[in-house]
């Protein structure tokens, strides 16, 4: 297992990559789905850096790519999606993100449980 100091440089790395994730969000077509993806991965990354005394990276990097996605990302945005984005595939992308969201507030419960 890894010991908190690494946990802790890992999370600090992941909410950094998670606010550099959002520059290609804004530009048109496929970019900003790769965004998204790579952000998602992130945010699986920062899963595992939930410990009993720190969940806060979890915490950040879930908002960041929650703020990015729902108001930043071209495919993915509330207010003027782009044209080529449809409703099937927007609701399954926030799906994936409220999935990951929500193992990491069951982890997190279970972790402050203990």
């Amino acid at each position: 297992m890894l010991n908190k100091s690494v946990k802790n440089l890992i999370g600090c790395f992941v909410v950094g990559l998670s606010v550099l994730a959002l520059a290609p969000s804004v530009v048109p077509g496929s970019m900003a789905v790769l965004a998204f993806y790579s952000s998602l991965v992130l945010l699986l990354v920062s899963l595992f850096t939930i410990s009993s005394a720190n969940h806060r990276h979890f915490q950040l990097t879930a908002i960041i790519v929650g703020v990015g996605m729902l108001v930043l990302n071209d495919y993915l945005r509330v207010v003027m999606p782009s044209p080529e984005s449809t409703w099937t595939n927007r609701i399954a992308l926030y799906l994936v993100y409220l999935t990951i969201c929500g193992v990491g507030m069951i982890k997190i419960k279970r972790q402050l449980n203990r």
